[in-house]
């Protein structure tokens, strides 16, 4: 498929007209690194910034990919102490010619993906200078195509971003996320071989895949091509996936290299019709509003049976003496251990999946984040693994992990990024596992977390009318001291019956017939007017009581008096 790209850059090389300055242009493949001072014209195909590793709202550099004339790509970048220079004149799409450049070798990071297949990069100095040109073709665009057959077969390594094209034989619907570039899409590539290809597709470009097979007829052949996909590995699945907004999308767009595949399917009569692959997803407003089960913390603390259920509250900390993160095998994502070696300088690890068993250099990071949540009815301990915390955090472990390994500290010190978790109010979709119920332990597993205001004030007034309605205070009574209706405490007793008990019902209700109402009740009586004293001089309550002397005279016992 590559031999159309060629064939258009020679047809637009041999006829375009030159003159002597483009006979000064020097093309990217016979830049010297030993030779500064020359001039290449380049389109920038793709722009973006990088953001500083130790400050995530600083700009550590401009990253660009320049494409020449002879369809030759190259990365490039602008350091942060030259942004004033070049930062405004830069714009995507545009054409450059650009001398006095320094060839920096292209080592990029074991965990960056590679644009082009140089070994080196271009790096602007201060010395370096752009003017626009627009002596540039239109209609090429540096696509070079990788067989799906190498892609499924593992043979390019994960690094390396591909461009793929062909026809679209299936897909679903779009996947929804709270947040706009976590939705996505997945499509069935299909090419004349018959090897069929999974590509994901996240964020706007899910939307405009989506957006055109709705709104066109897929009975029609509709050819898709992803310009600098990432090639994903997921649990030992290989397919290719967008890439943020270094990937380009086209989709039946009028370009010579779809026009031609359309062109080859129709003579080969392969069939255009696209079917819908049917997800197990559910919406966020089934899972939460739906599906499950709304509790307080309170009701969900004993571990009975297996299920899941919604709760609402706030995380207000993180449990410190657990770890964080764990090792994760790179194929199936579960923990692994680290297997005792002789060599000291490498370190393996094994799979603890019996299903996977496999061994690895190199584990992954993956969250498992104890936070404390709570609500106004309790507190407790959920564990946050990796899906959900990363939608939180906007950040990987694995990149959280070298970014902290990095400034010297050990996994087993927490993160400062983790508490932008704290006092964050969500409603979280909580799993009970076999081992909760088992052992009787209340950690759960959150299998699914919300932010959407909306659904958490929906779920807030359900758990309102699932309460009791809570008594009034005392203290909110009322305030008027000649109320006709006063709350009197435990001096109520009911005559209904020969037992006399105390009302509670009356202490509650002050409207209930054997009140005393109207008249203000006097708690306050004399000594006297209780009990039959016998002209005690010693009655006074004030005063010290004059014990008798006489030998043969005892205390004379207080006799009360019984009222009529």
């Amino acid at each position: 498929m590559g031999r159309w790209v060629t064939f258009s850059w020679l047809c637009w090389t041999e006829n375009r007209p030159r003159d002597m300055a483009t006979s000064k242009i020097t093309f990217i493949k016979d830049i010297d690194p030993v030779n500064s001072d020359v001039t290449i014209k380049v389109k920038v195909l793709k722009l973006w910034t990088l953001n500083s590793k130790f400050n995530d709202n600083e700009k550590y550099s401009i990253e660009m990919i320049f494409l020449d004339e002879q369809g030759t790509l190259i990365q490039a970048n602008v350091f942060q102490n030259l942004f004033y220079k070049f930062e405004k004149s830069l714009r995507e799409g545009s054409v450059y010619e650009i001398t006095t450049l320094s060839v920096a070798k292209h080592n990029p990071h074991p965990k960056s993906t590679i644009f082009s297949d140089l070994p080196n990069k271009i790096t602007f100095v201060r010395e370096t200078e752009l003017k626009d040109s627009l002596d540039f073709p239109e209609n090429v665009f540096g696509l070079s195509f990788v067989d799906f057959q190498k892609i499924n077969s593992k043979v390019i390594p994960t690094q390396r971003s591909v461009d793929v094209i062909d026809v679209v034989v299936s897909r679903t619907t779009i996947i929804p996320s709270q947040k706009k570039d976590k939705q996505r899409i997945h499509l069935e590539l299909k090419n004349l071989d018959g090897v069929h290809l999974k590509v994901t597709l996240w964020g706007h470009f899910a939307n405009k895949v989506s957006d055109y097979l709705d709104n066109h007829n897929t009975d029609d052949c509709v050819v898709i091509i992803v310009q600098f996909a990432k090639i994903n590995d997921y649990r030992g699945k290989f397919g290719v996936a967008s890439y943020y907004d270094v990937t380009t999308v086209f989709i039946n767009t009028d370009i010579d290299e779809i026009k031609q595949l359309a062109k080859d399917n129709e003579s080969s009569q392969s069939s255009g019709t696209i079917s819908l692959i049917r997800t197990k997803h559910v919406s966020i407003n089934d899972d939460f509003l739906k599906n499950n089960e709304v509790k307080t913390i309170y009701k969900s603390k004993e571990p009975v049976q297996v299920e899941e259920f919604i709760i609402v509250g706030t995380i207000i900390g993180i449990r410190q003496d657990k770890p964080w993160c764990y090792q994760s095998c790179p194929d199936c994502h579960v923990k692994t251990v680290e297997i005792p070696n002789t060599n000291e300088d490498v370190k393996l690890y094994k799979c603890t999946n019996v299903e996977c068993n496999k061994s690895t250099k190199v584990p992954i990071p993956r969250y498992m984040i104890p936070v404390c949540v709570q609500d106004d009815s309790a507190s407790t301990i959920l564990t946050m693994f990796d899906r959900e915390a990363y939608g939180l955090l906007g950040i990987s472990a694995r990149d959280l992990a070298e970014k902290h390994t990095r400034l010297g500290f050990s996994l087993g010190i927490y993160p400062p990024e983790l508490n932008f978790l704290k006092n964050k109010h969500l409603a979280f979709k909580v799993s009970v596992t076999k081992y909760n119920v088992k052992f009787q332990n209340s950690v759960y597993t959150i299998s699914r977390v919300t932010e959407e205001k909306q659904i958490i004030e929906t779920l807030e007034r359900k758990l309102l009318q699932l309460q009791p309605a809570t008594l009034e205070s005392l203290n909110d009574g009322p305030s008027d001291s000649n109320s006709q209706e006063k709350i009197v405490t435990k001096d109520w007793v009911s005559h209904s019956d020969e037992n006399v008990t105390p009302s509670t019902g009356d202490i509650l209700t002050p409207t209930s017939s054997n009140h005393v109402k109207s008249t203000p009740m006097n708690l306050t009586r004399k000594f006297e007017e209780v009990y039959d004293v016998e002209q005690y001089s010693n009655s006074s309550s004030t005063k010290a009581p004059r014990l008798s002397t006489g030998t043969g005279e005892g205390i004379k016992l207080l006799i009360p008096k019984v009222e009529k």
